[in-house]
């Protein structure tokens, strides 16, 4: 059960068997890239090699990152626009001044939805530097992008794409070194060690296919739901910001991040929970903090702006219907902040 779900994984990923990390999801996946290869690259150049990457990645890469700089690995965060669009040109520019470079770049923001060069930075592995994608946010949501292929590591989660909690994939090219940061057993060819779930991955691998099949469909039908969200909001009056890219095809077809103006933002979530709505600020993983999103300040939003942000991530299963309710309650609930304000 457990090869037959590698083989799966691996023929949906457009790899060999033998290039698929089976992980306890994109966290422990995204560590293992970061962490193994900054290491294997310092042991084979016998040097630190730069750390590069946009200052709005997950904080699943972002953390690792600034735990291999208090080990000494310089690390340059390269500044993101309004709609936390990665500015490649200087990844570029970073990496051509490095002896060894690793290249961290995220498929998708996981906030704003907006789409990445992920072809420009995956050119990068043609001058000698490991090129690392989160690509959690893409599958089941974007067309299949060639650059993936072109990277040397990327991350899949399973619950991103309808699988249980607790599994993901790390796709390690073949040439890439590894160094494990789970030792102990010598499973998946000695890069992570632990017994892996037969179960958890042939799951994943199930769900891996459906997502990637009904691609095309779940995008057509979420880009109209999130227009109809957006209409009913726009109708309302309300004083509003979207902070996600206009252009079709350069946003994840799902997912909106509004700021509303003149509000208290500190108490727009409530608000929104009143309501019942399940919204976040920010990251899905840190939808119970307190702090403003880290992306909408690397965007360069003020902080006040930034909490008065809500992050809309609309499923498969909702219907039309569902969605003009969900707007609508959203309308009231900034309405009854207005109120508030205006007092």
């Amino acid at each position: 059960m457990l090869e037959d779900a590698r083989d799966r994984v691996a023929a949906a990923l457009r790899c060999t068997a033998r290039e698929v990390v089976f992980t306890s999801g994109a966290t422990e996946a995204n560590n293992l890239a970061l962490f193994g290869t900054a290491r294997a690259l310092r042991r084979m150049h016998g040097a630190l090699p730069r750390l590069i990457a946009s200052a709005a990645e997950h904080p699943a890469v972002l953390a690792p990152l600034r735990l291999l700089q208090n080990e000494g690995f310089p690390l340059r965060l390269v500044p993101v626009d309004a709609c936390a669009r990665a500015d490649t040109a200087a990844m570029e520019e970073e990496a051509r001044g490095a002896a060894a470079a690793l290249v961290a770049l995220q498929w998708a923001n996981n906030e704003t939805g907006a789409v990445q060069d992920v072809a420009r930075a995956g050119a990068l592995a043609g001058t000698g530097a490991h090129v690392h994608m989160d690509a959690v946010q893409g599958f089941g949501k974007l067309p299949w992008s060639d650059a993936l292929e072109s990277a040397g590591t990327f991350t899949v989660s399973g619950h991103k794409i309808g699988a249980p909690k607790g599994i993901g994939a790390l796709r390690v090219a073949d040439g890439v070194a590894l160094d494990p940061i789970l030792v102990g057993g010598g499973q998946q060819r000695g890069r992570r060690a632990g017994t892996e779930p037969p179960a958890l991955a042939s799951a994943f691998a199930c769900a891996l296919e459906l997502a990637l099949a009904e691609q095309p469909a779940f995008a057509a039908r979420a880009r109209a739901h999130c227009e109809l969200f957006l209409a009913a909001v726009r109708a309302s009056g309300l004083r509003f910001s979207a902070n996600q890219p206009a252009e079709e095809g350069s946003r994840l077809p799902n997912t909106l991040s509004l700021t509303l103006h003149g509000v208290d933002g500190r108490a727009l979530l409530p608000a929104c929970d009143a309501e019942g709505l399940d919204l976040a600020s920010g990251a899905a993983c840190s939808s119970g903090a307190a702090l403003p999103s880290a992306v909408l300040l690397a965007c360069g939003l003020p902080e006040s702006l930034a909490r008065a942000t809500v992050r809309v991530s609309l499923g498969p299963s909702l219907a039309a219907a569902a969605v003009r309710e969900a707007a609508e309650r959203f309308v009231r609930a900034a309405r009854r902040l207005y109120e508030v304000a205006d007092r």
